[in-house]
Order: C-alpha cells, then structure tokens, then sequence
C-alpha cells in the first residue's frame, strides 16, 4: 500500500489506476478464490465501525493532494512562497487560472479547489489576512 499512498501523495490517479490498485488489494485479501465475503466498501470502513480500516484510494488521493493544497494556503515554507512566487505570481489560490506552462501535477492540485472550498469557512479576526470578496465566510 505504501507505493499507493507515493503516487496519490503526487498525482491525481486516473480511475483506471484506482480500480486496478483496489483489484489486487481486494486479491491478496480473498486470496484470489472465489466471491468475496464482505463488500469492498465494508472493508474500507474504520475500524469504529466494523471495517478494517483500509482507505478507499480515490477518496485518499484526492485527500493527499489536498493537503498541498492547504500547506500552500497556511504555510510559510519555503515550498509555499515558491508556489507563491512562481505558480501563482503572487495572485490568489482561488482566482489562479488553469492556462500557462502548469505542470500536470500542479492542475490537478488547482482543480481540487472546489472540493477544497465545500470545507473550508475563515474566521475574519482582525481583516489583515482575509478577502471579503475571493474567500468563503459565514
């Protein structure tokens, strides 16, 4: 699983891949005999809740590059400010567009933002760091 988590940590996998990874999960747990005895999706269940806690890939994938995404909306590291710099030319996550030289990783990571933005609320404070018009609020 480790390679899974390596490449969803880079890449939005494309669906095909997913199936095919989940294909020899599902496998090397049946030992390859017969039909299965629980549904995929039960397996992927948290512990908590009687599942053996194992990851659906799509929806960990889309996680792992999200976390990208809120490293470069939160961090001031070095990775952040060269996004900053060089990815976004000092514009706005939100408002970035799509065209340019971009790497595929890169759109990918851009076209999670509306999945990013359902989740995401700002507290205002004191208003140095907040957009009443690009960013979500309550």
């Amino acid at each position: 699983i480790s390679m899974q988590c390596y490449w969803c940590n880079i890449f939005l996998l494309p669906m095909s891949t997913i199936k095919e990874c989940e294909r020899v999960l599902r496998t090397f747990l049946w030992g390859g005999r017969g039909r299965a005895k629980v549904k995929w999706a039960d397996v992927c269940k948290p512990f908590l809740e009687g599942g053996l806690g194992i990851h659906d890939l799509k929806t960990w994938n889309k996680a792992l590059l999200l976390k990208h995404l809120w490293s470069v909306l939160t961090e001031d590291s070095i990775w952040a400010k060269w996004c900053h710099a060089y990815l976004l030319h000092n514009s706005n996550l939100w408002t970035a567009t799509l065209h340019g030289h971009l790497s595929w990783s890169w759109r990918q990571i851009l076209r999670l933002r509306p999945l990013a933005k359902e989740h995401l609320i700002y507290k205002c404070g004191n208003g140095e760091h907040f957009s009443l018009w690009f960013d979500p609020w309550l």
